[in-house]
């Protein structure tokens, strides 16, 4: 058996036990009925419950106190082993697909493709490491733009299409007609190429650990959880955030189902063990609060006057700003807080040596960035921004693990820490060595 690790990033195993109770999602409704459904704990408190934090607890075994890994991207920056360097330097063959905040620091991965934030080195057939700069570059561009369907399609589809199977294109014709309707549905396109290409690549390399990264359900349950059927609150999206609010659409229950399929693919695979890890999860928002990204960076800092400075995107709100030095970092801090809304600040700011990390941290509504001033002059910057969401969920600490093998009757509840020494018993037990997969 070779062992699987499936993260479906910060989803609400709590609401899928609803859906079952209405008699949806036939995989996980076997699954929960012959296996433990094991809570995680990440035993963390905000600001540290973020996945780009909790991920790397479950790839370090480490606790955030311990690995100290705050930022997207600072694995490339920190030397922190992960499990796939553990494994191999243990025998075992390993891959990974868009493991996030993670770096590759293996000698000879079967193949190894970073998440779009972390730079870091790709191992990949040409075709794989070219799909997957593209589907990068998507992901970096759509809070700003809004490819269709057609276009996307056309971009992706040549790279893709030896990594398609039957079923699977059953699957793309099952998201189509929600993806044409809804951009938040598009988010599914991307996890089921990822996922079609972590089987063809699984298949053909037979690493003996592997781990497939998937983040659409935390981003339609961040941005739609109000237009829910499970959804016991009060609030509600405005009719012109969500079209989703104005008809039958259930975002939660189209991505579970998406999820649904794809955990039974998964499962049917010969010799595959899959573990399935979500690292945290969700609960509802009960306070209004917006979130924007600026649109066009290099247009937007030239305005304000930084200089000198290469500015990285992270996900949603946030970016990096690296300079040549400490001191030139110093120097941007008050050209940065300089802007501002309300009176306050319009980006919080974390400094760290030769680099500012960045946040949108106005959270009002749109017209309140009508009025941004900076350096005292006032002026309307809505074009400016694009809304990446009205935050209808945030991130709890409890998460939740399976082991889709072992038989009922196991521990219920789990430090987050503890998936790592699971992941990587049931690999050093039945995984198979580099020498083998060669």
């Amino acid at each position: 058996m070779r062992v699987m690790s499936v993260e479906l990033n910060e989803l609400n195993f709590h609401y899928i036990k609803s859906y079952i109770a209405q008699g949806k999602l036939p995989t996980f409704t076997k699954l929960l009925a012959a296996r433990d459904l094991v809570e995680t704990d990440a035993g963390e408190v905000y600001p540290e419950l973020e996945p780009w934090i909790q991920w790397p607890t479950i790839y370090t075994g480490k606790t955030y106190a311990e690995h100290q890994l705050f930022r997207l991207g600072d694995i490339a920056y920190k030397d922190q082993p992960q499990i796939w360097d553990y494994l191999e330097t243990r025998g075992v063959s390993v891959g990974a697909i868009s493991p996030m905040n993670a770096s590759n620091r293996c000698e000879r991965p079967a193949f190894f493709l970073p998440d779009p934030w972390t730079h870091t080195k790709i191992v990949a057939e040409p075709r794989a490491k070219k799909l997957f700069e593209l589907l990068g570059k998507m992901v970096n561009d759509n809070a700003s733009v809004n490819p269709s369907i057609l276009e996307f399609a056309k971009q992706i589809l040549p790279l893709a299409l030896p990594y398609l199977s039957s079923r699977s294109i059953a699957g793309y014709f099952k998201i189509l007609p929600m993806a044409l309707k809804y951009k938040w549905a598009k988010a599914a396109f991307l996890d089921r190429l990822l996922a079609d290409l972590f089987v063809a690549l699984w298949q053909k390399h037979k690493p003996g650990f592997a781990s497939l990264f998937l983040n659409a359900g935390a981003h339609i349950q961040h941005h739609h959880t109000y237009d829910s059927a499970v959804y016991g609150g009060d609030k509600a999206n405005p009719a012109w955030y969500s079209k989703a609010a104005e008809t039958d659409a259930d975002p939660l229950l189209f991505i579970y189902e998406v999820y649904d399929g794809l955990i039974s693919e998964l499962m049917a695979l010969k010799d595959a063990h899959v573990f399935i890890s979500t690292g945290l999860s969700q609960v509802p928002n009960e306070r209004d609060h917006y979130q924007y990204r600026i649109a066009d960076f290099n247009g937007f800092f030239a305005k304000v006057g930084l200089i000198g400075a290469t500015i990285r995107p992270r996900m949603s709100r946030d970016f990096l700003l690296e300079f040549p030095n400490t001191a030139a970092a110093r120097a941007a801090l008050p050209v940065l807080n300089k802007v501002r809304v309300g009176g306050q600040p319009l980006f919080s700011i974390e400094e760290r040596d030769e680099t500012l990390f960045c946040q949108v941290a106005y959270f009002g509504k749109p017209e309140g960035l009508e009025q941004v001033s900076i350096d005292g002059i006032e002026g309307n910057m809505k074009d400016e921004f694009v809304m990446v969401s009205i935050e209808n969920a945030i991130h709890q600490s409890t998460g939740y693990h399976i082991d889709t093998l072992a038989p009922k009757g196991g521990s219920q509840r789990i430090v987050l820490t503890d998936v790592f020494d699971r992941l990587c018993a049931a690999a050093l037990a039945q995984g198979v060595t580099a020498s083998q997969a060669a």
